[in-house]
């Protein structure tokens, strides 16, 4: 029996306009969900008012920061046509939400924006994010299509006091995956061994951090744009280096911030998309969606990481990957060594150490 779904809309709904946000945004590559989208496609209007009418699930996107910064700066300020990339997906990724009632939460973007500035900014901002995320559907529609350049007339939400820039443990935690995978980068000469290299690490003394395995999947292999995911690593100044990890570090971050979501949304009838106009980050995202109790683990993986990898090395990753993964969750997690009191900063400290004490040459 064929079941048949009738949405009545508003007769001043933009459907052409919200139509062509939509396959905008879609071939922008820009939008990664995290469940298995329909075959019809991720921002079919049809598919969007059957999951949230007869599904039940609400769709909620998670931007990470450079789009949620674009969202507040036109909000404050309006735009310049045309468009750099990602206030090209900003601005439509807010008039397709809005008209479609999906929530955007910007999750841990101005946490990550109080880490560089300060949270007297980042609360600037974010009021500004808040102002531009109440409802003006049809105007945000006008400026992604290029027929205004401005909100109507709009002032910031009141400012909060919430500390934000206190340390997540999460990104604490992945700061030290990215001190070592730089280590392994600057001190290992073979894309593979660097990578097998981190998972023995992960799996003996740290723990299996799947963001950081999925980066750096993507970060070692032979055709990555390493420049874009990890900056002036060798930089002759160690403190830019050390920067360009910090902000490897947040794109690891959003990434097991995303995993975290979609693991409970299921449950809780929220489904989760994620938005970034990295392509790099949006390539890597596809590998956080893996189950442990697959049967065919390691052809699912092999099939993800294969376009950064031979056919051999791709089958060899995802066997040494997909036999850690398997075994880690039968299994405690490594413990810290004795006499260790603080492994945390342990580990940050010596991390920093020898990304400072690297010379080129």
């Amino acid at each position: 029996m064929t079941e048949i779904l009738m949405v009545r809309l508003d007769p001043a709904f933009p459907l052409r306009d919200v139509e062509e946000i939509g396959h905008a945004l879609t071939i922008s590559q820009a939008l990664i969900p995290g469940y298995v989208p329909p075959t019809v496609g991720l921002l079919d209007l049809r598919a969007l008012f059957y999951m949230r009418n007869i599904g039940g699930f609400q769709t909620i996107v998670l931007p990470d920061r450079n789009i949620v910064s674009r969202i507040a700066k036109v909000a404050e300020q309006g735009v310049k046509h045309p468009f750099d990339k990602p206030t090209n997906i900003a601005v439509h990724l807010m008039a397709f939400c809005q008209c479609m009632n999906i929530n955007i939460e910007p999750s841990i973007a101005f946490h990550e924006l109080a880490h560089y500035s300060g949270n007297e900014i980042a609360h600037y901002e974010l009021s500004w994010f808040r102002a531009a995320d109440k409802a003006q559907a049809q105007a945000w529609v006008d400026i992604a299509l290029g027929r205004r350049d401005r909100l109507a007339a709009t002032g910031p939400d009141p400012i909060s006091t919430k500390d934000l820039a206190y340390p997540l443990k999460r990104w604490t935690r992945n700061y030290i995956a990215a001190l070592k995978v730089a280590e392994l980068e600057l001190y290992l000469t073979e894309p593979l061994e660097r990578a097998i290299a981190l998972l023995d690490w992960m799996y003996d003394d740290f723990f299996l951090a799947g963001p950081a395995a999925a980066f750096a999947s993507m970060y070692f292999s032979p055709r990555a744009a390493k420049k874009r995911l990890i900056k002036h690593l060798r930089s002759p100044d160690r403190e830019k280096a050390i920067a360009g990890i910090k902000n490897a570090a947040w794109d690891m971050t959003h990434l097991s911030e995303f995993a975290r979501r979609v693991s409970c949304g299921e449950a809780e009838g929220r489904r989760y998309i994620f938005a970034t106009a990295d392509l790099g980050l949006a390539s890597i995202a596809p590998l956080l969606m893996l189950n442990a109790d697959d049967n065919n683990l390691a052809s699912t993986i092999t099939q993800k990481v294969r376009s950064w990898w031979s056919s051999k090395e791709a089958a060899t990753l995802a066997d040494d990957i997909s036999f850690r993964i398997r075994n880690t969750s039968s299994r405690p997690p490594p413990s810290a060594p004795a006499g260790m009191k603080d492994p945390l900063t342990t580990w940050i400290n010596t991390g920093e150490k020898v990304i400072r004490g690297w010379k080129s040459g």
